[in-house]
């Protein structure tokens, strides 16, 4: 039994610190930095649970467990906000000055 729970607890540990690592990788990328950060603090309580499970430790492995479900539930529901503008230009662009370019019609 104790080689059992050792080898599905390392079956856990290795694709939640592939996880972690992957998250660091993304947040690396200007575009993607908070989603990275928010995907590593996801998985961290994922292996807190694997390691629950490697140290045969019963409250590790549920506050972990724990944890990553609502870490994960509230990675989901904060998805949404990723990768939209916070404000969306309509009129005209700015030059690098910082006036406002006039539309066309108006110039006329």
């Amino acid at each position: 039994m104790s080689l059992f729970l050792t080898a599905i607890g390392l079956l856990l540990l290795l694709p939640c610190m592939a996880a972690i690592v992957f998250g660091v990788f993304m947040a690396m990328d200007p575009k993607n930095r908070d989603a990275g950060w928010f995907f590593v603090i996801w998985w961290v309580p994922g292996a807190a649970a694997a390691s629950g499970v490697l140290m045969r430790d019963v409250v590790t492995f549920a506050v972990g467990s724990l944890c990553f479900l609502v870490a994960g539930a509230a990675f989901a529901l904060g998805s949404e906000t990723y990768g939209k503008p916070a404000v969306k230009r309509t009129r005209g662009r700015r030059d690098t000055s910082g006036e406002i370019r006039k539309n066309k019609k108006e110039a006329s």
